[in-house]
């Protein structure tokens, strides 16, 4: 017999704790706070969505100014910015 199974029959010899018999009370009540939290959580969540969201918009509204506008660019052409000829080339 090894020594885990005569552990195991030890603690099978041993009275149950005392505290066993009320350890159902207080999963429960852990559980309604566990649920408490999370409501809470998801609350501030939608809340920090919302500030942000009118954030942005005060933001976008405040800057003011004249959009900026893209360059065509084509990805054949000799004198694009981004072309590995040209991201490489050493300048003096």
């Amino acid at each position: 017999m090894s020594d885990l199974d005569q552990a195991l029959r030890c603690l099978a010899t041993l009275p149950a704790p005392s505290g066993l018999a009320t350890i159902d009370d207080e999963v429960l009540a852990g559980l309604a706070a566990s649920r408490r939290e999370a409501a809470a959580g998801s609350r501030l969540t939608g809340f920090a969505a919302a500030l942000a969201l009118v954030v942005g918009i005060a933001g976008g509204g405040l800057a003011g100014g004249e959009p900026a506008t893209a360059q065509p660019i084509s990805p054949f052409a000799p004198d694009n910015p981004l072309a590995p000829s040209t991201l490489l080339d050493v300048h003096p």
